[in-house]
């Protein structure tokens, strides 16, 4: 009797414990997922309180993306080198610390550091997230946890830009910091308390550190030597030429390492699938234009045409819930649908949701939300079945993990430099305007050019379809 009262009380502090874990995991990953994308609306505030030009302000999305990007390399590697309960435990520290700095920030170089330690957070902590979970979570009960932190996902990521708005609207740009601190420092703590520690010693590993670091030379580098130009001028001159040549250098000897190391960053051998890299072109030219439209909508509505920033959040947010609900019917019935038909579809959808916003005449906001809601549509039916496609082609388990990874980075990488560009543009076009043209005219007219780049990427990129195979997933 004695060792079945035993029994229970260790069975119930077992669950009690699993509880607190799914506490920590969700509420930590899901904080550093709603500011992803909650300073989203704040791009204009930023650029009026630091007088900040197109490019300048850019980067508070770049440097997040750009250090998310990387920092997933590493995860793996480090929670392997040091355990994944550290790694989370040691990330979520940093991202609450990196919010008090963006708290309490009076230059926007210290906001840039701070979202770049955010974005290193995020990387570490997402990719780990499960993993902790699964450690103490029965495997009878996994598929039904999968469930509720992929809903968690996408409801923060959903939620992120209205949440943004609603604090701006209010209070100020700081407060999108502050927020994080009591909700982080709550989730690290339980973590500390009921994150288990590891039974099994972790064991040494390798990691290709001077591939890494070419890579990220030449990624940095790039995007720092576009940051210069501020008129065409300066496309000749030496600090230009001089981070470009550093560039492409370094991209010269990540590619030359590519064969040299036992643990290669990038697994070559992925490239021999033409249908992954059909994939992979749509996937990243997708992912590009959604981060252009990301950076474009909180101008064109808060500044050109002076709107309050909670129809930013309110747009930005019913665009991403739209796109999560045909993400997820999609990956109901894509056993049962042809993919090709499904990413063509998408794919159409997405341009003629940039070629509604690049027409669009007038000041009123619906005819936005009418583009915003088709170009979601779109992205939710053929992102997800473009990617599997792709993935689906990899034989090997280990493949179709790299091809995930090298979706992931890719995606990203682009993505930066396809928003630098953006940014990039209409800080010309504003530079080399007419003393006589209103300066929100010319906005809009850039801003509508941009979408009609993103409607072009969207139908060149549609032919690439055909080649996937007929048959269905």
């Amino acid at each position: 009797m004695a060792d079945l009262s035993k029994s229970a009380l260790l069975s119930a502090h077992d669950l009690t414990s699993q509880r607190w874990v799914m506490v920590s995991v969700m509420l930590g990953t899901g904080i550093v997922s709603i500011n992803n994308n909650s300073f989203n609306p704040a791009i204009p505030q930023f650029m009026h309180d630091f007088r900040l030009a197109e490019v300048s302000v850019s980067w508070l999305m770049i440097i997040f993306l750009l250090t998310m990007s990387l920092s997933l390399l590493l995860a793996s590697f480090l929670s392997q080198r040091f355990g994944q309960r550290r790694i989370y435990l040691i990330s979520l520290f940093v991202f609450m610390m990196s919010s008090v700095l963006g708290a309490f920030a009076t230059q926007f170089s210290v906001v840039l550091a701070a979202r770049a330690l955010q974005g290193i957070s995020n990387g570490l902590m997402v990719p780990l997230s499960l993993g902790i979970l699964y450690s103490v979570i029965p495997k009878n009960e996994r598929s039904a946890v999968t469930g509720q932190w992929s809903g968690m996902m996408m409801l923060s990521l959903a939620a992120g830009p209205m949440i943004g708005a609603l604090v701006l609207a209010w209070l100020d740009w700081q407060s999108l910091f502050l927020i994080n601190i009591p909700l982080a420092c709550f989730a690290w703590i339980i973590g500390c308390i009921f994150i288990p520690k590891p039974m099994v010693q972790v064991q040494p590993v390798s990691f290709n550190w001077s591939s890494f670091v070419w890579l990220t030379g030449s990624v940095v580098s790039l995007l720092v030597a576009l940051s210069q130009v501020q008129q065409l001028a300066d496309l000749s001159g030496y600090l230009f030429i001089l981070l470009l040549l550093v560039s492409l250098f370094s991209a010269g000897l990540f590619y030359r390492t590519r064969h040299n190391q036992l643990f290669p960053i990038i697994n070559w051998q992925l490239f021999q699938s033409s249908i992954f890299n059909k994939s992979l072109i749509i996937s990243t030219a997708h992912t590009a234009a959604l981060f252009i439209l990301l950076l474009l909508i909180p101008l064109l509505i808060q500044n050109t045409l002076s709107l309050s920033v909670l129809w930013t959040g309110f747009l930005l947010m019913i665009s991403a819930l739209i796109t999560s609900l045909c993400a997820k019917r999609v990956a109901q019935y894509l056993n049962q649908q042809n993919a090709k038909w499904l990413v063509s579809i998408g794919l159409c959808f997405s341009s003629m949701g940039f070629i509604g916003l690049s027409l669009i005449q007038t000041n009123a906001l619906w005819p936005i939300a009418v583009c915003l809601i088709i170009h979601s549509v779109g992205f939710g039916l053929s992102y997800m079945p473009a990617t599997t496609t792709g993935l689906n082609q990899l034989e090997q388990q280990v493949l179709i993990n790299q091809g995930a990874s090298l979706n992931n980075l890719l995606r990203r990488l682009f993505a930066t430099i396809a928003v630098l560009f953006a940014a990039l543009y209409l800080q010309l076009q504003t530079h080399y305007s007419l003393p006589t043209d209103s300066i929100s005219a010319v906005q809009i007219h850039a801003i509508h050019e941009l979408f009609a780049v993103c409607a072009s990427m969207m139908l060149l990129v549609l032919p690439l379809v055909l080649k996937f195979p007929s048959a269905k997933l």
